[in-house]
This record gives structure tokens, sequence and C-alpha cells, in this order.
């Protein structure tokens, strides 16, 4: 099973096959298959094929069995397969209507900023001795400076790194403590939209985790920053993982002293957040 969701070459195999995709897609929703031996190992093929390439999304967004099934798995949430599910229906229909939505509302927002801005207006609208604006009107959203994206067994290293920041009182961090991001990929996304800077800790178990993988490539979708933080000694970055990273250096929290680390992903947030103010 893993060798062939790890696989790259294999993926495109069936991709590419004809008969790839439908025939997993039998094995994932037909009854009178073994739920545990082939249907579940079946829907997590394809819900790594969909990573991909889009033609492998296209394949499996008309096969109507198949999506029928899927959402049944996400209405029912079921408990082993529920997170699957609402991953390749994310993929596959909701993620592009999501990010749709955020840009509609991003327009929206300019346009009342901008209206607020405008001087002849602000001449009526002004009240002696009244000194608060509240342009944005953000009494109700919450953002972050920081957002933390990590593997749920990685959770003690990256907790501390959390916690550092916090009791620095100088950022505003988003912690997903009861792992709700690799279950619905829509927190996911809200999460990612609310925040600044993703400082993605990655690690052996990071890079085989898909729902890790949906969330950072979301993050790059969206073309927030991302900060590397490596956190396993025994990995360097690979496959997809090494494709995000590309030539970006990271901070090594595996290998060196951890405060010197932490100065280190200090400046790095810096350097990131001027980075954005020049824009």
């Amino acid at each position: 099973m893993r060798p062939i969701v790890q696989n790259d070459e294999i993926k495109d195999e069936i991709i590419n096959d004809d008969d790839g995709i439908p025939l997993l897609a039998r094995c994932a929703y037909e009854k009178n298959l073994d739920i545990e031996t082939i249907q579940r190992p079946a829907l997590r093929i394809i819900d790594a094929v969909s990573f991909r390439k889009d033609s492998a999304v296209k394949q499996i967004k008309e096969n109507d069995p198949l999506m029928n099934h899927v959402k049944d798995l996400c209405d029912k949430n079921d408990k082993y397969q529920g997170a699957i599910a609402h991953r390749i229906l994310w993929k596959v229909e909701e993620e592009n209507e999501f990010i749709s939505k955020q840009e509609q509302i991003k327009k929206q927002n300019q346009i009342k900023i901008k209206k607020n801005f405008d001087e002849k207006k602000a001449v009526y609208q002004y009240v002696p001795g009244d000194h608060h604006f509240d342009l944005t009107d953000q009494k109700n959203s919450e953002k972050f400076d920081l957002m933390i994206s990590y593997y749920q067994d990685d959770k003690e290293i990256c907790l501390k790194i959390y916690n550092r920041l916090i009791e620095s009182d100088f950022y505003r961090v988003l912690f997903d403590k009861d792992n709700l991001h690799s279950s619905n990929p829509k927190i996911m996304a809200q999460a990612v939209e609310k925040s600044s800077v993703i400082l993605m800790c990655f690690s052996t178990k990071y890079r085989n985790s898909y729902a890790c993988r949906l969330e950072v490539e979301y993050a790059k979708k969206r073309q927030r920053p991302i900060i590397p933080i490596k956190i396993d000694h025994q990995y360097d970055p690979t496959g997809w993982l090494e494709e995000i990273i590309k030539n970006e250096k990271y901070i090594d929290f595996s290998k060196y002293e951890f405060t010197a680390m932490y100065a280190q992903l200090i400046d790095e947030i810096h350097v990131v957040n001027e980075s954005i103010n020049k824009k």
C-alpha cells in the first residue's frame, strides 16, 4: 500500500491507464467488497493520485458512482474514511469554489476600504473629539501573524515553538492543537486565509501525510510565505516537499540547540514580514 501511495511513477501509471481510476473507483464503492482490505485501501490510493495531476482530478470528478460514495462518506462522517473522503471532495469540487468566494470577499473589502478613505465623505463623517476610525470593520474577524503547519505526531517540538512565540507577546499564532485541519479541509483553508505567514514544521511523517500536503499546497496557492522548519534529523526534503521548499533555506531544529534556532527563526520571520510590507 505505502509504495503505491508514495511512488509517483506508479501513480502516473494508474492515471494514464484507461482502466486505472475506474477500477480503483469500483473497488472503493462496490458494497460486496471487503471494507478493510479492498474499499479503504482503494480510496486511499484515489486520494494519493488526486494530488498528482489535474487529469486525475478530472477522472475522479466524472465518475458519478465514486463521487456519490465520497459524498456519502462525508455526510456520515465515516470514522475510518471520512477524512480521506473530505479531502477528495475538497480537491475535486470545493477548493476552487472556496477560493473564488475568498477572492470575492477580498474585492468587497478593498471597495469598502477605498470608500472609507474617500476624503470627501470623511469630512461629513467626522465628529469632533472622536478619533476612532474602524475602517475595515473587522471586529468579528480574527487574524494571525503566523500559522504552524505540522504533523500530529510531531506535536511536542511544534508546541514548544508555539509556546515560545506566544510568550514573546509579539505574535498572534494559530496552532491546530486538536488536529482539526486534517479532518476538515475547509477549516484548514479558513486558517490559512486568516494567517500571514506559514511555519512549515517538516519531517518524514509530514512528507508522507496527504493532509499536511493539502495544507501547505493550499498555502502556496494562496501565496502565503512559507518558512520551512526541519524537526526530523533523519529526513531531508524529497518529492513534493522538495518542490515546495526548492532553494529556500530552512531552520534546523533537529540538529542544533533550540534557543539558537529560535533566534534564527525570529530573524527569518522579520525578513519575511519586511518583504510583505514592501508589497
